[in-house]
């Protein structure tokens, strides 16, 4: 079972549009059907291997503690917990209404990155034919689960980047960025970009080129 840990939150007074982009500090999920509900705070929400939300506590404006399970649970397309907001990720872009991963918000502003990250990582000595350890000590890294980055472009279009078969969407969203010449410009100096994360490029380019 997937479980996204929730700390405690307060509620701050704030103006927020709950069908924008926009996560501000207050607390809110939408359904699939539109419908918008504000919270106090919420507590947590887990989700099965299918990546169906299965367990959902929330305290409503009313200060009662909500808790709902399995069936009980709306068809949430995105919540907003404290500024983080996570969102109905299809796993297959080309079928929105099909399985799909609750993943998070990484970057916000023109371009968005939106994460689903169940993936682990082990690292063993590397096995000789045998079934033996190598001697050399050489490790051998093995990584399992589902990774899923989804970007969204200024005209709306999502693009899956990660894996092989996300060097095509990272080729079309660079050539996109490359336009802006200051970020253009940044990029092809800073030694940063050497090194840097997918994510971190995006959010300068937010900056530079908002």
């Amino acid at each position: 079972m997937k479980t996204f840990p929730i700390q405690k939150l307060y509620l701050l007074a704030a103006v927020i549009h709950l069908s924008s982009t926009i996560c501000l500090s207050q607390n809110y999920f939408i359904t699939t059907n539109k419908d918008s509900v504000s919270c106090q705070q919420i507590n947590f929400f887990d989700t099965n291997a299918q990546g169906r939300m299965v367990d959902f506590e929330y305290v409503n404006n009313n200060n009662e503690t909500i808790r709902l399970t399995k069936s009980e649970i709306p068809e949430i397309e995105r919540l907003c917990q404290d500024g983080a907001l996570y969102l109905r990720m299809p796993m297959k872009l080309s079928k929105p209404d099909g399985y799909y991963r609750y993943g998070k918000r990484m970057v916000k502003g023109k371009i968005t990155v939106d994460v689903f990250d169940d993936v682990t990582t082990s690292y063993r000595l590397k096995e000789n034919f045998d079934g033996s350890y190598s001697e050399q000590g050489v490790m051998k890294q093995t990584r399992e689960g589902i990774y899923m980055r989804h970007v969204r472009m200024p005209d709306g279009k999502v693009y899956e980047v990660s894996g092989l078969s996300g060097l095509k969407s990272i080729k079309i969203i660079n050539t996109y960025m490359f336009e802006c010449e200051p970020f253009k410009t940044e990029y092809y100096s800073n030694p940063k970009y050497q090194t840097c994360t997918f994510e971190e490029a995006v959010e300068d380019y937010n900056k530079m080129c908002p």
